[in-house]
């Protein structure tokens, strides 16, 4: 499994509008020069985020982005989910009758196991997390 780019960029341009006063317009052009991205990836990227609901746009010389759900409700697995689809480390992890080993896989269960871990962990961390001083420390 790989993380994308868009994803990654989407949750650092996230965590950039989080650290603004709540209700800012945050401009593209700033949102990726905060986050050495390139201004017109992040566009397209932010047209998602707009159209999943978790981000309002405004178009015009005033145009930009705000938040339309608070950063402590967006979990990192979402802002994944949103750019690339669900988050699947192996697809019997998800539905095992995709799989023709089904019923007689000796790894069956450690790919479910880490499927749950993995799951857990991205839904345990929220866009709020990352733009405060305070930061979860891993093991």
């Amino acid at each position: 499994m790989n993380i994308s780019r868009a994803s990654d960029y989407a949750i650092r341009g996230l965590v950039y509008m989080a650290k603004q006063p709540a209700g800012t317009v945050c401009y593209v052009k700033d949102i990726a020069k905060n986050t050495n991205s390139p201004a017109s990836f992040m566009s397209k990227i932010f047209q998602t985020l707009a159209k999943s609901g978790i981000v309002d746009s405004f178009t015009g010389t005033k145009g930009g982005f705000t938040f339309n759900a608070c950063p402590e409700d967006i979990t990192i697995k979402k802002v994944v989910e949103i750019i690339d689809g669900p988050i699947v480390l192996n697809r019997c992890a998800v539905n095992k009758s995709s799989c023709r080993n089904a019923g007689n896989c000796d790894v069956h269960f450690m790919w479910a196991d880490i499927q749950k871990i993995l799951t857990k962990a991205l839904s345990s961390y929220s866009i709020a997390d990352f733009a405060t001083d305070k930061k979860k420390v891993s093991d």
